[in-house]
């Protein structure tokens, strides 16, 4: 393999190989995690948001051992892990969003609709009856919709 400045910087001088011990060893983890999968999918926690979070922390464990050895994070630069960190919080960040967004409820706003021909509207009920008009001299008055 060809030697880079960059792989000679980081100490590298190819490809790094991994050695039984390590493989069969990661192989033995995953072995045991499987098995505390399974057990874990027929205990009952007390609750199905307990049961998945175990469930979810089982498998987020078993991702760090394949990323670990298998991808060479192991071997890899500073850097490289750095990347992979990063990776990570933004993955637990991402589902973080989507999980606010989908626990939102949605409330449909006016905009741009009302300008159509036909009136236009939300077709979504609303949870609240549209506000009154004021008395005469409310100049800034601006009717919830």
């Amino acid at each position: 393999m060809a030697t880079t400045p960059l792989s000679k910087a980081a100490g590298h001088g190819g490809h790094h190989e991994v050695k039984f011990n390590h493989l069969f060893g990661n192989l033995l983890a995953l072995m045991a995690l499987m098995g505390i999968t399974i057990w874990a999918s027929y205990v009952n926690f007390g609750n199905s948001t307990i049961n998945n979070l175990i469930a979810l922390l089982i498998a987020s464990v078993k991702a760090c051992l394949v990323i670990w050895i298998f991808m060479g994070v192991k071997f890899a630069t500073p850097l490289t892990r750095l990347w992979v960190a990063v990776g990570f919080i933004v993955f637990i960040l991402m589902f973080g969003i989507l999980g606010d967004y989908a626990t939102r409820r949605f409330e449909p706003t006016a905009g741009w609709e009302l300008n159509r021909p036909n009136g236009g509207g939300t077709a979504l009920p609303r949870e609240w009856p549209p506000a009154k008009r004021p008395e005469q001299g409310a100049e800034n008055f601006r009717p919830r919709l």
